[in-house]
């Protein structure tokens, strides 16, 4: 990041200084120009860009609200937080008058506000490499994207905004007429642009952002465009996207699971089935990213570390059903799923688990920890913890494939991405198995295997809620002995409440069925 310097200019209102009735001060600040002083060059747009992809590191995205909102409503963690926030938003009892409610709608709306400034004004810039000014657009489009792709699972009918404000009523934007469908329809608009525009990497373009790593690709966006078509039950559609990810031939799994949630940044850099990731570092900068407006000083850590840390904050602990989940299953050679220990962490000297955070083993050994996305395995200081923050991998998008492949008839292939995903994990090959389930068999396995390959990262409610799990009273009380957080769910209560502080502050703005 280039460092700016403030300029100070003042401005004389009278030809005299000793008769002058006031000098006005004017502070220009070359960090906050206004739109048409800024977009300028194409050094500028890259920049604008860039400024899209900070939010995702900032508290209310993948620092760590996201994540906890989707763990915390799933039964595979339960949260023992003196915070009343989390605890509640894990029992689907929290009140939109709670602040940390708008913490996630805040954020992503940071984003929207950065991807509608680079939509409008990049391509106004005069002097400037078309195919570079499609790649920005692109990239902004995908951002924006999966912003509303979150907002609107996370919160349902929230505002549908695709300007920068221009006047004071546009402030006060209205979600009267948005239902979730008008929201995956402007998502999917936003799509089909990235995907018309991006690459399917860096590293063969000529431009200021050749050889970038981390930027959207063509392969994240095909990816979320699957996503979406999947979350709205509609596998047809999803297949192609999801088939041309996977035969791509540029994503494949990692040899070893647990190198998945390493922070060592080379490590990371060779982990072959990342997709798009929000990246954070081991900075010791004095200046922690709990959201607002960045700075060079930024730590830029993920705050799960400390907040899923059995060590430290101790939110959350795993289920028991968790625990089975991934017991459930020895590998070929009779070990534990290796998966297991990147998980969870546990005392058991019969499997090898003696250690915890880079020592003996020192916590409670009655107990089960969450390991993933903490320093469990490694030990370190969780509050200047890197490790990247997988929004799309490879595992997932086989796992949402085979998904598709089963409910459009055909398991057999659908059984193979199964199996691709156990061989990572040295598991027994079931594929003649699996490729003989009828849909509802096979769909039960697919649960459990997302389970095992796939907890907390912020997906198990989102798969349980778009099954319907949460209509159906069977499955409701199969939750409610599997975490018994669901015994407080209600209808209506499926999504996070729309800020009551917003709905204060904004005439147009309807609540949601969780206020």
């Amino acid at each position: 990041m280039k460092k700016h310097t403030i300029k100070v200019f003042l401005i004389a209102l009278t030809t005299s200084l000793f008769y002058s009735c006031g000098d006005e001060l004017e502070i220009i600040n070359p960090n906050r120009l206004a739109a048409d002083a800024y977009y300028t060059n194409e050094d500028q747009a890259i920049a604008a860009v860039d400024a899209i992809y900070n939010t995702l590191i900032i508290d209310g995205l993948y620092q760590r609200m996201t994540p906890v909102i989707g763990d915390g409503r799933s039964d595979e963690t339960k949260s023992r937080s003196p915070w009343a926030f989390l605890q509640q938003t894990s029992n689907f009892t929290v009140p939109g008058t709670d602040d940390a409610v708008g913490w996630c709608y805040e954020g992503y709306y940071i984003t929207v506000n950065r991807a509608n400034q680079a939509l409008e004004n990049i391509p106004l810039i005069e002097e400037m490499d078309e195919d570079l000014r499609g790649r920005l657009l692109g990239q902004a489009y995908f951002l924006r994207a999966l912003a509303y792709f979150n907002l609107t699972n996370i919160y349902d009918n929230v505002p549908l905004v695709l300007s920068v404000p221009k006047s004071e009523d546009d402030f006060f934007p209205s979600n009267q007429e948005v239902t979730q469908a008008t929201i995956y329809a402007q998502v999917e608009a936003d799509l089909t642009e990235a995907i018309a525009s991006l690459p399917a990497d860096y590293t063969s373009v000529s431009g200021a952002d050749s050889g970038h790593v981390g930027r959207a690709t063509l392969g994240a966006a095909q990816s979320l465009m699957g996503k979406l078509k999947l979350y709205q039950g509609d596998y047809d559609a999803a297949l192609p996207y999801f088939r041309t990810v996977v035969e791509s031939q540029r994503y494949d799994l990692a040899a070893n699971y647990q190198d998945l949630f390493s922070q060592d940044p080379s490590v990371e850099a060779a982990n072959p089935g990342r997709i798009f990731w929000a990246e954070f570092t081991q900075s010791l900068n004095s200046v922690f990213n709990w959201g607002g407006d960045p700075s060079v000083n930024w730590r830029q850590f993920i705050a799960l570390a400390p907040t899923y840390s059995g060590a430290d904050f101790y939110d959350f602990f795993p289920t028991q059903f968790l625990v089975d989940e991934l017991s459930s299953e020895r590998t070929v050679d009779g070990n534990l799923d290796p998966r297991y220990a990147a998980t969870i962490l546990s005392y058991n000297e019969e499997e090898g688990l003696t250690q915890a955070y880079g020592r003996d083993y020192f916590l409670d050994r009655n107990l089960n920890y969450i390991a993933k996305y903490t320093l469990a395995n490694s030990g370190g200081d969780p509050f200047t913890a890197g490790i990247n923050y997988h929004v799309i991998r490879f595992a997932d998008v086989l796992l949402m494939y085979a998904e598709c492949l089963a409910n459009t008839g055909d398991i057999p292939t659908a059984a193979a991405q199964v199996q691709r995903v156990r061989d990572r994990a040295n598991l027994p090959d079931r594929e003649a198995e699996f490729a003989g389930y009828n849909l509802t068999q096979f769909m039960n396995q697919l649960a459990h295997e997302r389970v095992t390959e796939l907890a907390i990262e912020g997906l198990r409610y989102y798969d349980i809620k778009r099954w319907g799990w949460l209509e159906d009273s069977s499955r409701l009380s199969q939750l409610q002995a599997n975490d018994d957080e669901f015994d407080t769910f209600a209808n209506g209560r499926e999504y996070q409440p729309l800020p009551q502080g917003e709905l204060d502050r904004n005439p147009n703005l309807v609540p949601n069925s969780a206020n």
